[in-house]
């Protein structure tokens, strides 16, 4: 380990996370405020760019030291971990196809789950038509790769360092569910919580594979949900 590994924590897991708080984030709940056009595609491509940045400096920081990809949790043997990760989002996507299905043909349904999901402080983020919604997926298997990469197989090996691994677990858990503040107390702590069940799944397997396909299939059935809520509003955001 070398200032690099030290660096790049308290980017990812410190600074970035912050500066959207106290500032990416206050700044986009202003445009939408004033509804200005295309706000959410724009977020949704700026928070694209940048956890691929990140993932991308980790993993080039990572060979640069000659690490094995395979410590890092990024495991290309063909085997059943990939193919169970293949099987639970074929199985998640008949799902959500069935939802969507069910939802968008039933207006008091559609009524019902834009009333519940309007009370949570993430309602902003999510899909508000079939445009937000196209980059919302992209978000989602964006963040379910790098996220995990970041979180999970770089976090975890890092606190290993200086701990035992249940600690590692909780810490890294909690600094994930810090970087989801943004979506209120409640929301960070999901985050977290949801962040000890991939870790624990992570090494249980050995493999990110399937805590990334988990990860893309709860985002994407997130934002789902969003766009069948307020697509049919009159308000639009480009």
């Amino acid at each position: 380990m070398n200032y690099f590994d030290h660096l790049i924590v308290v980017l990812f897991a410190g600074l970035y996370p912050a500066y959207d708080f106290f500032y990416s984030i206050p700044k986009f709940k202003k445009n939408l405020a004033y509804n200005k056009p295309g706000i959410r595609k724009r977020e949704y491509r700026k928070s694209i760019v940048w956890i691929w940045i990140l993932s991308i400096i980790v993993i080039v920081i990572w060979r640069y030291h000659d690490r094995k990809l395979v410590d890092l949790g990024i495991d290309f043997t063909f085997g059943w971990k990939i193919l169970l990760s293949i099987l639970l989002f074929i199985l998640a996507s008949i799902y959500m196809f069935y939802l969507y299905r069910t939802i968008s043909q039933d207006t008091e349904q559609r009524s019902i789950l834009r009333t519940k999901i309007s009370d949570k402080e993430s309602s902003d983020f999510l899909p508000h038509n079939i445009q937000d919604f196209r980059w919302f997926c992209i978000v989602s298997i964006s963040a379910g790769i790098c996220e995990e990469l970041l979180y999970r197989g770089f976090l975890l090996w890092y606190f290993n360092f200086f701990t035992n691994t249940v600690v590692a677990i909780v810490v890294s858990s909690i600094l994930f569910g810090l970087a989801h503040l943004f979506q209120g107390w409640k929301g960070c702590v999901q985050a977290s919580v949801a962040g000890l069940f991939l870790a624990i799944i992570y090494l249980l397997t050995g493999s990110l594979w399937i805590p990334i396909t988990l990860h893309i299939i709860g985002d994407l059935y997130s934002g789902l949900l969003g766009w069948l809520a307020f697509n049919d509003t009159r308000i639009s955001d480009g």
